[in-house]
């Protein structure tokens, strides 16, 4: 097996700042966002909300509400933002008779775009609320949250808990469509977990590995509610072409969800330390929080 070596891996990437650091960077995007949601800054919402609220050790409730809000909501309007990307793959644009695939598409397109309007409406409307919260509490939040630099005990000890977290949750991999997303969704927190560890090789790795969990099973939700969004809106014989080749997309990126999950398992597996780490509790209360 293969020994875990706590070697130093530089430079971190953004998204692997410090607290403080995404704490400017949210701020700066509350201010950013007061008339119009990008999509791309939609996203950035709602990826530095969770990122914040995985590593905060300490949140009073109206600040930890604030953000949960700002993230459930935001992370609405990025599913129609992706859902509206996904209809410009080849299923939907290729040539196809009228009333056939081309119009399926802008079926769906109309019905997305309009909840996104709904959707954006009340993600400005609490961004306007929280920014003067947020503004004025999640600093002091942050300090009273500081955390030594870890050392390379610490990351070996982290790691190795992540590590049989991972294995735990994937002893059986989920078959059924809610528990493969409640797997993504810790492989996400665990992964953001490990993101201040990074400038150690074995974190940093861990930490790609559960993103490509991560992607993979994230691939397959963003196709299996497109294609629940099809079964509501849909209803004529010209849709079914278009939705019987969704239905074939969701399963081909079902399986491959399942091949990833697990071939980063096996190599969990094969990764474990020589000697025993031993428990720790501080990653385990981290990855709870962001829900």
């Amino acid at each position: 097996m293969a020994t875990i070596v706590a070697s130093v891996r530089s430079p971190v990437t953004p998204s692997q700042g410090s607290t403080a650091e995404l704490t400017t960077r949210l701020l700066a995007l509350l201010e950013k966002m007061t008339d119009q949601a990008d999509p791309d800054d939609v996203h950035k919402l709602r990826t530095t909300v969770r990122r914040v609220e995985v590593r905060l050790t300490h949140c009073p409730p109206k600040v930890a509400k604030s953000l949960r809000s700002l993230r459930k909501q935001a992370g609405k309007v990025r599913d129609i933002d992706v859902h509206l990307d996904l209809l410009k793959a080849p299923l939907f644009t290729a040539p196809a008779p009228a009333g056939g695939a081309a119009s399926v598409r802008d079926q769906l397109r109309g019905a997305l775009k309009s909840k996104r309007t709904r959707h954006e409406d009340s993600l400005l409307h609490l961004v306007g609320d929280a920014a003067p919260l947020l503004e004025s509490k999640l600093p002091k939040v942050v300090r009273q949250s500081a955390v030594p630099e870890p050392d390379a005990s610490n990351v070996r000890q982290r790691t190795a808990e992540a590590r049989q977290r991972f294995l735990q949750w994937t002893r059986n991999i989920p078959e059924a469509g809610a528990q493969l997303h409640r797997l993504r969704i810790d492989a996400k927190k665990l992964r953001y977990s490990l993101e201040p560890l990074s400038a150690f090789a074995e974190a940093a790795e861990m930490a790609d590995r559960l993103k490509q969990v991560q992607d993979a099973i994230g691939s397959w939700h963003d196709w299996a509610t497109l294609l629940e969004l099809a079964c509501r809106e849909l209803g004529s014989p010209n849709s079914e072409p278009a939705y019987a080749a969704l239905e074939a997309r969701v399963t081909r990126e079902f399986n491959k969800a399942h091949r990833t999950t697990e071939r980063v398992r096996q190599w969990m597996e094969s990764a474990k330390p020589a000697a025993p780490a031993s428990r720790v509790n501080s990653s385990q209360n981290l990855i709870r929080k962001a829900g």
